[in-house]
């Protein structure tokens, strides 16, 4: 009896049925944002699918933005990956919008999804399994060769390696991230502390009760709140939205990279392809 009370006690420290410690405010976000992406897209069905009924009118609003934005990634898509990856374009499309809102997202208050460390994980493994899936269609049983090049005894440092591209794009997607909200944070809490310390005196006492009653003051007082509104978007137009596009548009280079080199083409050839894609 006593050893069963003691297993139930690590079993529950270790895996823990409690919403608060199951519930991760970034997975929330990630879903929101995933829910958007879902309204976008049917919101842009009906209206195409009404906009076709008379194809010779001319295309205005979100249809019009819409088609210009498919157009540009899938020119921007074969540019880089040749006509042949054409179809390719649909998995760019949806990336770059997942990941831009996610960045993107932080600017509701609410947590951004690519600031844990399981969201950009799951980013990578859609680009790690896009790469064997490419390379096992290409060459076949041709496959399994990669494991033992140059010699069988490589086995085990191959078997290491081909987790790179999943550990370089995750870790630096969630490192640039990160780095944005710690600086962010800290910049909030200095200007919150310094605009505490120059309006705390028009507050009486310089006390604030919240909504649960409690006495407040110093950088969380109403004091708090003046100056950060007038430097912060400032940043935000970096740290979200240009951090956003940088990291989007490098997260979705590298995985057309990684899955064309898979395509048996010289590496000569890709390099090639993603300099003229990129300059024209």
């Amino acid at each position: 009896m006593l050893n069963s009370i003691v297993l139930t006690s690590q079993f529950d420290s270790v895996i823990s049925t409690d919403f608060e410690d199951i519930f991760v405010p970034e997975v929330f976000s990630s879903l929101i944002v995933m829910v958007i992406i879902a309204i976008l897209v049917f919101v842009i069905y009906f209206k195409f699918k009404k906009a076709m009924k008379d194809p010779l009118a001319p295309q205005k609003g979100i249809v019009l933005v819409f088609s210009y934005f498919v157009e540009f990634v899938e020119k921007f898509t074969v540019d880089i990956m040749g006509e042949r990856n054409r179809k390719f374009s649909g998995i760019v499309l949806g990336i770059i919008l997942y990941v831009f809102l996610s960045f993107i997202f932080g600017l509701t208050g609410l947590a951004s999804p690519v600031t844990y460390l399981g969201v950009t994980l799951s980013l990578g493994l859609i680009t790690f399994v896009l790469i064997h899936f490419t390379a096992a269609r290409e060459n076949k049983l041709g496959y399994f060769k990669r494991y033992i090049d140059p010699f069988p005894v490589f086995l085990p440092i191959n078997l290491l390696t081909m987790w790179a591209p999943l550990l370089s794009l995750s870790l630096r997607m969630f490192g640039n991230a990160i780095s944005g909200y710690c600086i962010m944070s800290i910049v909030y809490y200095g200007l919150e502390s310094i605009s505490d310390l120059i309006f705390g005196p028009l507050f009486v006492g310089n006390y604030w009760a919240n909504a649960m009653g409690d006495v407040v003051s110093g950088a969380n007082g109403p004091a708090g709140i003046i100056l950060p509104p007038f430097i912060t978007p400032v940043l935000h137009l970096y740290f979200d939205l240009f951090s956003g596009f940088i990291q989007t548009t490098v997260f979705t280079m590298l995985t057309m990279i990684f899955v064309l080199q898979e395509q048996n083409e010289e590496p000569s050839q890709v390099i090639d392809r993603v300099s003229q894609g990129i300059g024209g």
